[in-house]
């Protein structure tokens, strides 16, 4: 059977699920600028909303940085898209004219996205290869939406080293729920407890939790290592055997 190490403990699994941002690429420098996009473009030089919306959304403009686990960091762009909404509407702006901010906001975004490379936290590929050399099948759970993650994926050139991926928009209920794990449990024919979740967020842990999989953080002293299995700094401290 394939071991999966870590300096502080090995685990006898089949399959290895990795979470995105984070965990993969720099959260920061992939999505800080669309953060700081969407803020601007719903802001319209309103500094006192602006700063109003980045706390709740745990964006740090000061920082140029994203909080660790905040809506911006951890949950899916639906989650964004309405908490601003629902922000909007507590200040007593029309329907209309929270329509047109979001339809802004959204093309700041993607202006934002087309213009950033993504930043590597490790030799991804590299590792990948490693792991299914090593018998392990491989998969991606992200809160990200398909085609992004899809485009992201062709332009490592590992999509051909997946088993599945499964985004926030394949499943009805996105991290911190267990549906996605039990998606790719049900579809590759294991059961939960021979998954091994490697993330870098609380809703990374959560779903590994609820699902029955084990967990393995991505960064220490961190609210996601607290009950993590194993904690790793970085992705490519993960060996096989």
């Amino acid at each position: 059977m394939p071991i999966v190490s870590t300096a502080e403990r090995s685990f006898d699994v089949d399959v290895v699920v990795f979470d995105k941002d984070g965990t993969l690429v720099d959260l920061d420098a992939v999505w800080f600028p669309p953060a700081q996009g969407w803020v601007d473009a719903i802001a319209s030089g309103d500094t006192e909303l602006a700063d109003g919306l980045s706390r709740l959304l745990g964006i740090d403009l000061a920082g140029r940085r994203l909080v660790p686990d905040g809506i911006a960091a951890a949950s899916t762009f639906g989650d964004i898209r309405s908490t601003t909404a629902d922000e909007l509407a507590s200040r007593s702006w029309q329907t209309d004219r929270i329509d047109a901010a979001l339809h802004r906001a959204a093309a700041a975004v993607d202006a934002a996205l087309r213009s950033t490379e993504p930043v590597l936290l490790a030799d991804v590929p590299a590792l990948f290869s490693t792991l299914t050399a090593g018998g392990l099948q491989l998969a991606l759970l992200t809160s990200d939406d398909r085609q992004p993650t899809l485009d992201f994926l062709r332009w490592l050139g590992a999509d051909h080293l997946l088993d599945m991926v499964v985004t926030a928009s394949d499943v009805e209920h996105p991290k911190p729920h267990p549906d996605g794990l039990e998606r790719i449990a049900r579809a590759l024919s294991l059961p939960t407890d021979r998954m091994l979740m490697i993330g870098d967020s609380v809703f990374d842990h959560q779903a590994a939790r609820s699902a029955g999989a084990w967990f393995v953080s991505v960064g220490r002293d961190t609210g996601a290592s607290i009950r993590a299995d194993a904690s790793v700094d970085c992705i490519d401290q993960l060996g096989v055997g």
